[in-house]
Formats: C-alpha cells, structure tokens, sequence
C-alpha cells in the first residue's frame, strides 16, 4: 500500500504549479491561496518564484490604441511545514496573494491616458492541521495581510475626476481560515476544503482633490477551495480544484469619489469561480510531469471597468519535477487565454480588448527532511 502512495505522489508533483494556474485569475487572485504544503510528508521547506507576462492591448472609440496596459509582474512564496507528533502538523506561509498592477500610457488614448492602478498585499499565515484518525483531519489558523496602493484616473471619460488619484496607505489586519480533509492512503486520495475568512481594513488615505488624510473601508474578499486529488494508476493522479472567491464585497469609496459620485466604487467585481482539473504523471525514477487547466467564467455584466481590461480566462500549464534525494525541482510554464471586453458607460462601447493573453513561468524548489 504504502509503495502505491508513494508512486501516485511522484506522480503528481501538482501543488507546485496552482499559483501559475491563477495567473491573471478572477479579480485581483494571484496564488489561489493554495495549502498544498500542509499535507507534504515530514517536514518540508519550499521556495518558489514565478514571473507573468500579460498582453492586454484595446482601441478606445476614437480609434486610437490604448498601448499595452498591463505590466509584467514577479509573484514569491515561502512555505515551511513541521510535524509536531504523528498527529498534529503546524505551517507557516509567506505569500502575496492578491495585486493588480494596470496603466494606461498618456502617450496613447486621449480617453483613458493617465489611468492606472497599483495594489500589492502580503500574508504572513499560520495554520495547524490534527488528524483525529487514519482518514480525516482539521486545519485552521490565523492570517496576518498587509495591503497598500493607488488609483488615479486620466483621460477625457472621466471629465471633472480626470487627474483625481488616491493614495492608499499600508493597512495591515487579521483574519483566519479554517478546513477539514479526508484521504485514503490506499487510493492516494485526498478531499480538502479550506475557507479563508473576509479580512476588513480600515485604510489611511489620501486624495490630491481633498486636503488632509481621510480613511476608507475595505475588504479583501472571503473565499472557500475545494482540492481533490486521487490516484489512477501507481504512477498517476488526477487532481482539481473549485475555488470561490467573493470579489463582490469589495469596494473602495475614498471621500472625493464619495461626494461627486454617491455610491460608485473604485472597484466593481463580481463574485469568481476558478475550476482546475490536471493530470500528473510518473515519467522515470526521478522525474514526474504534469498538466493542467483552468476556467474562469465570463462576467453577466455589460459594461466593464477600464481598471479591468479582461473579463474570464481559460489557462493552460505544464510541468516537470525532478527530485534527487530530500531535494525536488518543479519549473513550469502556463499560457492564459484572457476573454475579450468592451468598455462602455449609458450604452456607448468608450474601449474595445481583443486577443488578449499572458504567459507565465515559475520555479518552486522543495526541501523534504
């Protein structure tokens, strides 16, 4: 039994690549807040970094082309996890889960040049998994995220706002997650649901239209993954994910947007869904591969945000690992197929995104003992 498992894992080599998987993923998701970590054998330390390439390019209604409006950016993560006893296991994470890095060139579109906006967010996490007998367990623990940005609004859509920009300092506050999970060792199969809680910050800011610094709520959405895994063959498994994210909940209302346009956020989302489904394969002694895809459903609505140049995504990654002793190399590369868009406010189309992308490649370096 035990050689079952341990040939269906060296199969897999899976949980390295889930961040790349979110890559340009529903609302600002950038790792899928993925746990794979906790559930690695003995104790285990990983490193991994990955780089994005987006390619999101649109023609306003002038006929005139926006320029490429989002920017390359570089993700990191560190993991460390260590049993306790045979039952109980204790991980702690550094990520960054969530970002959004868009800007439009004042060079280009005279309707939205100036525009832009920048938000970046790290988690410090804590989690702590007890297996009660052979098949099930509980995990929860407690999340530490720092958030900060800004907007500003350029070109001649936004009329008496053009040049507005808003500064969002760092805000750092809690919150937690919790979980259960089932396996049978004898199948290499795992079911593992984690629900990550809503985290509200209460942001100092600052708006170059009002003097002083004010403060503005925000949420950083709750969300609830749902990971499968199970073994086919000795040397195959199959693995997915459902991952719900409550995009819907967050909004920014800095006091100038506020007072000239009640009840109109910064941001506008809708609630994501991302499905994952992958396949991992034992190649050799020590080498596995794997593959995988991703969906994100397109937006109901009709018109969209020029700070969300893209709407729904069908992703592809690939993979390798290489292990040689307590050691495991994972590189991977994914492509991300992004759904097209029309801007568009009171029934006008003001930009038009077509045949946008992004690439990406990552490196996750694993260290068992």
């Amino acid at each position: 039994m035990e050689q079952v498992l341990r040939k269906a894992k060296a199969g897999a080599g899976c949980a390295a690549m889930m961040w790349g998987l979110c890559a340009q993923a529903g609302g600002l998701d950038r790792t899928g807040q993925d746990l794979g970590p906790l559930f690695e054998n003995g104790s285990y330390l990983s490193v991994e970094t990955y780089t994005v390439r987006p390619r999101i390019q649109g023609t306003d209604a002038l006929g005139k082309s926006t320029g490429q409006v989002a920017d390359d950016y570089t993700q990191w993560g560190f993991a460390y996890k260590q049993d306790v006893n045979p039952r109980t296991s204790v991980l702690l994470m550094l990520s960054k889960p969530f970002g959004l890095d868009i800007a439009y060139s004042p060079l280009q579109s005279p309707l939205f040049g100036g525009t832009q906006a920048r938000v970046s967010s790290h988690e410090l996490m804590g989690a702590l998994r007890y297996r009660w007998d052979e098949h099930w367990a509980v995990h929860g623990g407690l999340r530490l995220q720092r958030t900060e940005g800004h907007v500003a609004l350029g070109g001649m859509v936004f009329g008496a706002l053009n040049g507005y920009r808003v500064d969002f300092r760092p805000s750092t506050e809690p919150g937690y997650l919790l979980g259960m999970s089932y396996e049978r060792p004898d199948m290499a199969l795992r079911v593992a649901a984690t629900y990550y809680s809503a985290i509200k910050h209460k942001i100092a800011t600052r708006e170059n239209l009002w003097p002083g610094e004010t403060r503005t709520a925000s949420t950083a959405p709750q969300s609830l993954n749902l990971d499968i895994q199970t073994g086919i063959t000795p040397g195959t498994m199959l693995f997915g994910q459902i991952r719900w994210t409550n995009w819907s909940q967050f909004r920014l209302y800095p006091q100038t947007l506020a007072a000239v346009l009640p009840g109109h956020s910064l941001a506008d989302m809708e609630d994501t869904t991302t499905y994952t489904l992958g396949l991992g394969q034992r190649l050799a002694a020590n080498w596995s591969g794997f593959v995988a895809v991703a969906y994100d459903k397109r937006s109901d609505k009709a018109a969209l945000s020029p700070l969300r140049p893209t709407d729904g995504r069908l992703g592809y990654t690939v993979g390798v690992s290489y292990q040689q002793g307590q050691f495991k190399l994972t590189p991977w590369l994914s492509y991300q197929r992004l759904g097209s868009i029309d801007i568009s406010s009171g029934g006008m189309t003001l930009a038009a995104f077509d045949a946008e992308s992004a690439t990406a490649f990552g490196i996750r370096l694993g260290y068992q003992f």
